[in-house]
């Protein structure tokens, strides 16, 4: 299959190609880079869901075509694609012009949340308020609305949890925070997520949320 993949003013300036038989590889092909396409300038979408994320106040993140053609199909269009790579700051900076909200909605397996996380530490740096949409383990956008419609879908959307009790999730679930070892782990790769909130007020509250979780004093994580 081939999808046209547009410029923001809705120009088409390559193409993402997705094999449909289990022996052809690569899975995705996109057009090569050229003077009119750069991959990371561009974000999958954009051209026809910008007026909806204008007037919703909020864009949906996710990562690939049939995610955000489900999720259309479903009626929820404030959606855009990352193409399968990282978020890069020209994309957010693109974002940054239709909504101040993003809701991350990546695939539920590793390498999603995974994904989830990078982009969400962009975003924050750039000055975004971030949500994670989590699905069901083995789903994302496209299965789940198949399966489940897109009413319930948007539902998904609306709970999304705060990125950064995301990320104090994840290092929490990777570290013993009763163990002083496992304390001082989570506390350093915390920080670094703290150092990168460039509001004083969000990183205040995260330092609040952060010595909760680690039992250690508000001023010393301060």
């Amino acid at each position: 299959l081939l999808f046209p993949i547009h410029r923001e003013g809705g120009s088409v300036v390559a193409f993402g190609g997705r094999a449909m038989a289990d022996d052809q590889v690569p899975k995705y092909l996109n057009s090569p880079e050229t003077p009119l396409y750069t991959k990371g300038k561009v974000l999958y979408g954009l051209h026809l869901s910008k007026h909806a994320i204008r007037k919703a106040g909020s864009v949906v993140m996710m990562e690939g075509y049939f995610d955000v053609l489900q999720a259309w199909q479903g009626g929820v269009t404030n959606t855009v694609a990352s193409s399968g790579t990282a978020l890069t700051p020209a994309q957010a900076q693109m974002l940054r012009r239709f909504a101040a909200k993003v809701v991350l909605s990546f695939d539920a397996d590793g390498a999603g949340q995974n994904a989830a996380a990078k982009s969400g530490d962009l975003l924050v740096a750039e000055g975004f308020q971030v949500s994670v949409a989590l699905l069901p383990e083995g789903e994302d956008p496209d299965t789940f609305v198949r399966r489940y419609g897109g009413d319930a879908y948007r539902e998904k959307v609306d709970q999304a949890r705060s990125y950064l009790d995301f990320v104090l999730d994840r290092a929490a679930a990777r570290h013993n925070v009763k163990d002083p070892t496992g304390r001082v782990a989570f506390l350093n790769e915390m920080l670094v997520v703290a150092a990168r909130i460039p509001e004083a007020l969000a990183r205040d509250q995260f330092a609040d949320r952060l010595a909760h979780r680690a039992q250690v004093g508000e001023e010393t994580i301060r």
